[in-house]
Order: C-alpha cells, then sequence, then structure tokens
C-alpha cells in the first residue's frame, strides 16, 4: 500500500509538470509584445570551520549550510519564469544540500522541485490571481537563495517553517501599498500529500507598504499536523515582521514568530532583530542579528527533563559584491542552548561558535 501511494503521488507530480511544460510552451508560441520571459541560476557554495570537535555537527533543525569543518554547495536552482498580461508560471529545478535536507520526507522525484506553478489573472483592470502548484512560502521575511537575504546563514525560525507549500493560492494587489493573499494547502511544507489534506490547512497573507522604505507583513497557518504523535495535532501559527529603511545605507528589520500546537505547553516564540549598514554603495555591507527562540514543550528543540529549551542565535556579517550577481560573504556564528543542549557529535555542547564562508550567485536573462 505504501508503495503504491508512492508510485501514485509520482505520477501525480510528473503529470503536473508535463501540464505545466506543455503550458509553457504553447502560450509562449503565441507571444505578444508585453509577454516577458525570466531565466535565472541561483547557486549558494560555502565554506565553515567550528572551533570545538572536528566531527561536530550543527542542530537538527538546520537545513541550511548544514556542515561544519568542511565545505559544500547548499543550494543549486535553475527557474524560468513565463508571463502575459493573464497568464504566468515558474518551473524550477534544483540540488544542493538544502534539498537533501529540507525535502528528506518527500517522494525523491519531487525532491529537486524548487518551484512548479502556474498562475491566471482573471481581470485586466484589477491584480487578482490564482496560483496553483508547488510555491513560495507565504511565512517568514527570509528565502533559500543566499543573495537575497541580509545575513549568511539562516534564521533559526526560518529553517523550523517552510519554504515552499503546496496548493492554492488566490491573491490580490489593489495598489502598490497591499497585497491580500488566501491558500488552501496540503500541510505544513509538503508536495507529495494526498489530496485529502485539502481543506484541513489553510494560509493568509497581508502586506502593508505604507512608502517604498517600510515593509510590514503578517502572514499566519492553521492545519493538521499528522506526522506528530500529539492528542491534538492542529497547529496555529503567526509570523510578523517590518523592515525599515532608515536611509539609503541603513536598514533595521525585527520579527515576532508565535506558534501552538495542542494544549499550552506547546507554543513557542521567536524574536528577531537585525540591522544592515552599507558601507560601499552597492559594495560592501555589514550586518548583525540576534535571535531569541523559546520552545517549552520541545516540539524543534532538544527537552532534557523538565527544563524548557531557549536557543539564542547571534552574528555578524561582511558582504562583498564584487559584480551584481556575485556576493562574497564571511559570517562569524555563536548559537547559544540555555537549558538545552545542542548536537554537537558524540559530546552534547550548550554552545556553538563558527565560521561561514559562503560564494552566493545569482545570474538572469530576461526579455
Amino acid at each position: 500500500m505504501i508503495v503504491y501511494k508512492r508510485r501514485l503521488y509520482a505520477r501525480l507530480v510528473k503529470t503536473f509538470l508535463l501540464i505545466n511544460t506543455a503550458v509553457f510552451f504553447t502560450f509562449s508560441s503565441f507571444s505578444q509584445k508585453k509577454d516577458s520571459l525570466h531565466i535565472s541560476l541561483i547557486a549558494d557554495a560555502y565554506a565553515s570551520w567550528f572551533t570545538q570537535a572536528s566531527n561536530a555537527k550543527r542542530p537538527a533543525y538546520w537545513v541550511n549550510y548544514t556542515g561544519l569543518n568542511t565545505a559544500g554547495l547548499n543550494l543549486l536552482a535553475g527557474s524560468v519564469h513565463y508571463r502575459t498580461n493573464h497568464f504566468r508560471t515558474t518551473l524550477s529545478a534544483m540540488a544542493g544540500e538544502y534539498a537533501r535536507q529540507n525535502l528528506a520526507a518527500e517522494d525523491p522525484l519531487a525532491r529537486h522541485i524548487y518551484e512548479a506553478n502556474v498562475g491566471y489573472r482573471f481581470t485586466s483592470d484589477e491584480d487578482i490571481w490564482l496560483d496553483v502548484g508547488v510555491l513560495p512560502s507565504h511565512i517568514g521575511m527570509e528565502s533559500v537563495a543566499g543573495i537575497k537575504n541580509y545575513a549568511g546563514t539562516r534564521n533559526i525560525i526560518s529553517d523550523i517553517t517552510p519554504y515552499y507549500e503546496t496548493g492554492f493560492r488566490l491573491s490580490y494587489t489593489p495598489n502598490d501599498e497591499w497585497f491580500f493573499a488566501i491558500l488552501a494547502l496540503n500541510g505544513w511544507q509538503r508536495i507529495t500529500a494526498p489530496f485529502s489534506a485539502f481543506g484541513k490547512n489553510w494560509g493568509i497573507q497581508v502586506t502593508y507598504r505604507p512608502n517604498p522604505h517600510w515593509i510590514i507583513n503578517s502572514s499566519s497557518y492553521i492545519g493538521e499536523m499528522p506526522e506528530y504523535q500529539y492528542s491534538e495535532r492542529t497547529r496555529i501559527y503567526s509570523n510578523l515582521f517590518s523592515t525599515i529603511n532608515l536611509n539609503p545605507r541603513m536598514s533595521v528589520s525585527a520579527g515576532w514568530d508565535w506558534g501552538i500546537q495542542g494544549n499550552r505547553s506547546m507554543q513557542w516564540n521567536d524574536l528577531l532583530f537585525q540591522y544592515r549598514y552599507e558601507i560601499l554603495h552597492k559594495k560592501l555591507s555589514f550586518t548583525t542579528r540576534y535571535e531569541y527562540l523559546t520552545d517549552p514543550g520541545g516540539l524543534f528543540l532538544f527537552k532534557d527533563a523538565s527544563f524548557k529549551p531557549k536557543h539564542h542565535l547571534t552574528s555578524v556579517n561582511f558582504d562583498y559584491k564584487s559584480t551584481e550577481n556575485i556576493m562574497l560573504r564571511t559570517e562569524l556564528n555563536y548559537l547559544f542552548a540555555n537549558r538545552s543542549v545542542l548536537n554537537s557529535g558524540p559530546d552534547l555542547s550548550d554552545r556553538q561558535l563558527s565560521f561561514f564562508f559562503i560564494v552566493s550567485i545569482q545570474l538572469n536573462y530576461k526579455k
């Protein structure tokens, strides 16, 4: 039965990709002047150094830059995005440590899907879209693509929450200030899930831009979590963040994430603060951040006895853009687990000090 389900999921994914590809080429053949084509290649390679044991590992919740005292390819992704006035589609494939770590529970065919979706715009007068397929997550302020983020490595909460989601997204952009979206999903970061999951998992996103220098975003999720063995499996999640460009060189970001699953002990909070300063215009920048995550029930963090695990993350990174498409990054990263432990090889430790050197690349072709 399990083998049959896996084969069924694989066929569904393959069928969706074939339909998406066929639609893409069909619309391409009838392209007009307003049509647009965007092809991109994203790559993130890194080397890391850890001050303790040579066989140390990062905590299990990380899905990006997971190696210590090693070098690796975190992400390699190629994307094709095509759009007309009433139609848009994105097809993206990927490889690397992120794909192996974050999509390990997916069907083998689905583990290399970065995005695969189609969208239809209902009217020419209003910006109302219905998108279907594997979509970027509506939760959080960080992307998998490193060159799009202020910090080198990811926040803890970013690696815990979804980077992708599968389902239907109905969005409305009435003007330059507001964006609204409601989503019907098949689960919490899933691709190969049964159709019966639809109708049990929902998401909402509201984004407000009072001016070009300030963004406020609220994202939420409610759905079933069948993989967790708790009497109450409904998860409620809220993500709120804001980024303000104080001047052409300085920006500040702050975020608060809260979630609950079951009783009051199974809830978690995450506070994040991030500051970025551009030393040389579009060339050299400096970013520092602090994150505090508390998880009393031990849903994401290792829980020992009656202690309530709390993790603190601080980091400092310098970024240098040698060209518009290539960024060289260095980051000093310190992780401290208060009343908890980190997985650091044969010996458990409550702190990790690590250094990362990252090369982030994004190549674009637009027509």
